[in-house]
């Protein structure tokens, strides 16, 4: 069984973007009005690009994703 944690979680008034750790992996959890998207990635790397390319995903909502992981990566590997 693999345990998943949130690492971040971005929620607008268009959306929402979740990250999540897995063992070996990084779940991009995104969904909005009438849309969802989930996909597996090997890295943080990986899952933003995707991110990027899903056209549902507003402009505001990507970067206020990008945002937050930047700042919870920051807070998780300052030390």
């Amino acid at each position: 069984m693999t345990i998943r944690r949130h690492f971040s979680d971005t929620r607008t008034e268009v959306g929402r973007v979740r990250f999540l750790l897995a063992d070996q992996s990084v779940q991009l959890v995104a969904e909005g009005p009438g849309w969802q998207h989930c996909s597996e990635h090997r890295n943080f790397s990986e899952a933003t690009q995707e991110l990027a390319f899903l056209p549902q995903v507003p402009q505001r909502l990507y970067e206020a994703s990008l945002e937050d992981l930047q700042r919870r990566m920051g807070l998780e590997f300052a030390a």
